[in-house]
């Protein structure tokens, strides 16, 4: 039968959503651009347990959303360009890749790690009932597009998870636009909601004044 399906709007349904993260378990949540597969991080086992729903054994970079920019203290060591662009573009749909920070246990440092702060409200809230930073990857199977609805998450990922966080077509539809921070320039590395010309601009007015992205 697979995971119940619930409005995220519902401060019932965050509660359960919540309850079920705090057990180990995933779920998957819209956010402002796809489906994603949210797990709670610090817990045993959750890091292989999200990569095994997708059908993947490592990701390019670990990924987190936030509730707000402060969380990233303790978790990354953001360089001046990551800076920049956090505070011109979240809440938003870019992804930073960025070093882990030294005092991060060592499941946490084999790795980049990814992180953004979505531009979602119900998804906002959900985060700070969580504690402020879920792990979330896109609810993507291999050779199929995002999920963008509950229902094509649902196909794919229903047996994975313990419950669904419905919030109708995801606003954009398309995953976030990269920008991996941990080289110098900065370069965008996924092409996404965030158009590659405004990521150019911001860093190229930004503190480091870097000469040029690819």
């Amino acid at each position: 039968m697979g995971a119940p399906s619930l409005p995220i709007r519902d401060p019932q349904a965050q509660d359960r959503a919540v309850a079920c993260l705090r057990l180990g378990e995933l779920i998957i949540v819209v956010t402002d651009t796809i489906y994603g597969i949210a797990a709670l991080p610090g817990l045993d086992g959750v890091i292989e347990r999200l990569y095994r729903a997708r059908g993947r054994t490592q990701e390019p970079a670990l990924p987190f959303l936030f509730a707000g920019i402060e969380e990233m203290d303790g978790l990354v060591r953001v360089t001046p360009a990551a800076h920049h662009l956090a505070h011109k573009l979240w809440p938003g749909q870019m992804t930073l890749i960025l070093p882990p920070a030294a005092e991060l246990p060592p499941d946490y440092r084999t790795q980049p790690i990814a992180v953004r702060v979505p531009n979602h409200t119900p998804l906002l809230a959900l985060l700070e009932r969580a504690g402020g930073r879920l792990l979330m990857t896109g609810a993507i199977r291999s050779g199929y597009p995002p999920a963008i609805t509950a229902a094509e998450a649902a196909e794919f990922f229903r047996d994975d998870v313990a419950l669904i966080l419905d919030g109708g077509t995801a606003p954009y539809g398309v995953p976030s636009t990269i920008v991996d921070c941990t080289q110098d320039p900065p370069a965008i590395v996924r092409h996404g909601a965030v158009p590659d010309d405004k990521i150019r601009k911001i860093l190229a007015r930004g503190p480091t004044a870097p000469h040029g992205v690819r």
